[in-house]
């Protein structure tokens, strides 16, 4: 039947498949459709060199890493089981290490239930983030913040290290190395996270004032500060859902004189999102119980991005699921979004991956 198919028609399919699986499928199914697309190649071989040139004339070098998130799903006649999320980074020759979904920590200890051969005609396997990542000497550093566009008209990374915003192009024909420097005629030093979104680069300072960056690299303000959400105690992500771009603001619940240690060691978190309306140039709160309808935001310290609570049975949507390894815990929790609580919680995954504390 796939032979009966036009070869414009099948072009065309194959231009839209942009997954490494997604492409290994689609050439599974039959001889005809694996010789109407050639295999799946990488844009770029990661990991890459990564030259800072800072202001003072002074070089920083980094190793830039990619990683993917993906969802092992089980099969559809099994509608109980959650399956597996899963983030994987593939090495220089092909060697591959799991690493905790939000985070860069590597697994230690598989859960007893893990499978041991994953037999992809029993799982269905979907590609949800690709997640980038600067590392010095091997040592990662959460405040540090990267992301990529592959787009051919606009091949740029956007980096931020020490809360600078650096810009350079994806060249890396000559010593697969990427020379990046400070984003011209822009002078904030508390860039917090980085984003690539329809076409676009958008970057948030720590008190939530918002950037955009096109492909002509001209820097424009999107959204002005919001005071209630300033201070070294709170913590910026921004993140895709359902095609519009949220900010998630995370804070202590308790401020006090305490010494930075204690705060952080026992302590709730809280969170407030909020939507940027681009039409008035301004970050617009969602409150909690019309938030995210049925969807899950998952809130790293290395990415972050969004899930239908009803690809994972059981899970509630409108939530947010968080890592705390900043806040001294080494453990993912739920924030509730109409209970306005979080708890620890492992169940987005059929049982809790236990990440050990290095590289």
């Amino acid at each position: 039947m796939a032979s009966r198919i036009p070869g414009e028609l099948l072009e065309s399919i194959g231009k839209c498949l942009n997954t490494r699986t997604d492409v290994s499928r689609f050439r599974a199914v039959c001889k005809s459709l694996r010789s109407s697309i050639p295999r799946f190649e990488k844009q770029l071989q990661f990991p890459i060199k990564v030259l800072i040139r800072n202001t003072n004339g002074s070089n920083t070098t980094f190793t830039l890493t990619e990683s993917i998130v993906f969802h092992l799903a089980p099969p559809r006649d099994d509608p109980h089981k959650r399956g597996w999320l899963v983030k994987v980074e593939e090495g220089k020759y092909g060697e591959t290490r799991m690493l905790h979904p939000l985070s860069q920590f590597v697994v230690g200890r598989l859960p007893h239930s893990f499978p041991k051969v994953f037999n992809l005609l029993e799982f269905r396997v979907f590609e949800y983030a690709r997640v980038y990542s600067i590392h010095d000497d091997g040592w990662w550093d959460r405040n540090n913040k990267v992301a990529l566009s592959m787009n051919l008209g606009f091949p740029v990374v956007m980096i931020i290290a020490d809360g600078v915003l650096y810009r350079g192009e994806l060249d890396v024909s000559v010593n697969n190395c990427i020379e990046v420097s400070q984003l011209d005629h822009d002078q904030h030093y508390d860039y917090e996270d980085v984003i690539f979104h329809e076409g676009k680069f958008y970057a948030v300072c720590q008190d939530g004032q918002a950037v955009v960056v096109d492909s002509c690299l001209n820097v424009k303000v999107v959204a002005p500060p919001i005071l209630a959400c300033s201070g070294g105690d709170h913590k910026k992500s921004l993140v895709e859902s359902s095609g519009e771009l949220l900010m998630v603001d995370r804070y202590p619940s308790t401020m006090g004189e305490d010494s930075y240690l204690d705060k952080w060691l026992d302590i709730e978190l809280k969170f407030k999102v909020f939507k940027l309306n681009t039409a008035e140039n301004q970050w617009i709160e969602v409150y909690e119980r019309d938030a995210l309808s049925d969807r899950i935001l998952l809130v790293g310290d290395d990415s972050c991005f969004s899930v239908s609570a009803r690809d994972f049975p059981g899970c509630k949507g409108n939530s947010i699921y968080f890592s705390n390894f900043f806040y001294m815990k080494n453990n993912m929790e739920v924030l509730d979004c109409e209970a306005s609580q979080s708890s620890t919680s492992p169940s987005l995954i059929d049982e809790k991956l236990d990440a050990d504390y290095e590289l």
